[in-house]
């Protein structure tokens, strides 16, 4: 995507919408997103258009509002043909700023959210992040970090570790004496296809969120992490019912261990 000729912004700072405090920057503009409030003069807000109730991809209170806009609606579209799924907000914001080369932290974002259904939710309801391919946002973010100088970005909650992910690591590395005799990747995708919740199903997913990561890394190819991106979402859960343990209360909440295990094998094949 050719960028048109940029504003000054001098650095940024990107603020997500997970949980805990946010202070925005004493330098340059900060950036937040839906359902965040706040006022200041170098506070730029983005919102999508179906929550801020207008036509266009993004509405974008502050200054640059319309170059913004204008380049975040291009983002996103190029982003869509890589992703089969429009992107969040935040990772169009992060490509359109990481390509102006400018100083630029991102803060209270790590694009892996909770998978894990509330037991009272109806099968109807639908988790807002199920919407987005997150695991192929995560392989774009960490590719776009991977091609930028090194000093220019600053995202310590993309990069999985076990000093910010101690409770998520101990589901994962969690010994199992289950075994199983596919790869886990096309035991996921068996998984995937059936047409709904069996106990059989549930017991496969548990076994594979307790699978030690050691057996993922094993069968972890580009290919195999491709495939398994649109198991993970769903981006139009009003009009279809998708995957069978998306919208499940109980299978849900073996999801999010699955998921860590790919996105450690993603990582582990940019290294």
């Amino acid at each position: 995507m050719q960028l048109i000729e940029s504003p000054h912004f001098g650095q940024v700072t990107i603020i997500g919408n997970a949980n805990g405090d946010w202070q925005a920057s004493k330098k340059g503009y900060s950036i937040i997103f839906n359902g965040t409030v706040a006022e200041g003069e170098h506070i730029i807000i983005i919102c999508n258009g179906p929550f801020a109730g207008s036509t266009e991809d993004f509405v974008v209170t502050g200054h640059h509002n319309k170059w913004l806009s204008t380049q975040l609606s291009a983002t996103a579209h190029e982003l869509q043909s890589r992703l089969n799924c429009w992107p969040s907000s935040g990772l169009a914001c992060f490509i359109l700023f990481s390509r102006l080369t400018i100083p630029l932290s991102l803060t209270r974002m790590s694009l892996l959210p909770n998978l894990a259904r509330n037991n009272t939710m109806t099968k109807n309801e639908h988790l807002p992040c199920v919407v987005h391919n997150w695991l192929g946002e995560r392989r774009i973010a960490l590719s776009q970090i991977k091609e930028s100088p090194r000093s220019q970005i600053n995202w310590p909650a993309l990069l999985l570790s076990s000093d910010n992910n101690k409770t998520l690591y101990r589901a994962v590395d969690v010994t199992s004496e289950q075994s199983i005799n596919d790869s886990p990747f096309t035991l996921l995708a068996k998984i995937a296809n059936l047409q709904s919740s069996t106990p059989e199903g549930v017991i496969a997913l548990e076994k594979l969120a307790n699978l030690p990561l050691s057996h993922w890394l094993a069968c972890s190819t580009q290919s195999n992490l491709l495939d398994v991106e649109p198991l993970f979402f769903n981006q139009q859960p009003e009009k279809n019912a998708g995957i069978w343990y998306l919208s499940d209360n109980h299978a849900s909440q073996y999801l999010d261990s699955i998921r860590l295990s790919l996105a450690l094998c993603q990582q582990a094949l940019l290294k």
